[in-house]
């Protein structure tokens, strides 16, 4: 029998609703913490592709050389990216 389940029995109600919010509480922060595990950081993405930083700058300097003719750009989004790689593919801004 547990300590919720005795503390019903013998009449002390807030006991068993403070145990039982207790037992709630645990399953959250034990869903929480599966979920952290699961969760990627800066650190492993790097160690995966290498620094942020260098990514960070070589799409805020290929957007830079596209600047003219696209001014707003954002390097978290994919339409911005697939402009740069569509000018790469173009060999647009190579000098030679």
């Amino acid at each position: 029998m547990t300590t919720e389940t005795q503390a019903y029995l013998d009449g002390n109600i807030e006991l068993a609703d403070a145990l039982a919010r207790i037992a709630d509480l645990e399953a959250e922060v034990e869903a929480l913490e599966e979920r952290i595990e699961d969760t990627e950081t800066l650190e492993s993405w790097e160690k995966n592709n290498g620094p942020a930083k260098e990514y960070y700058e070589f799409f805020h300097d290929c957007f830079e050389r596209l600047g003219a003719h696209y001014p707003c750009p954002s390097v978290t989004s994919d339409y911005d990216k697939s402009i740069i790689f569509a000018a790469i593919e173009r060999g647009e801004g190579v000098t030679e």
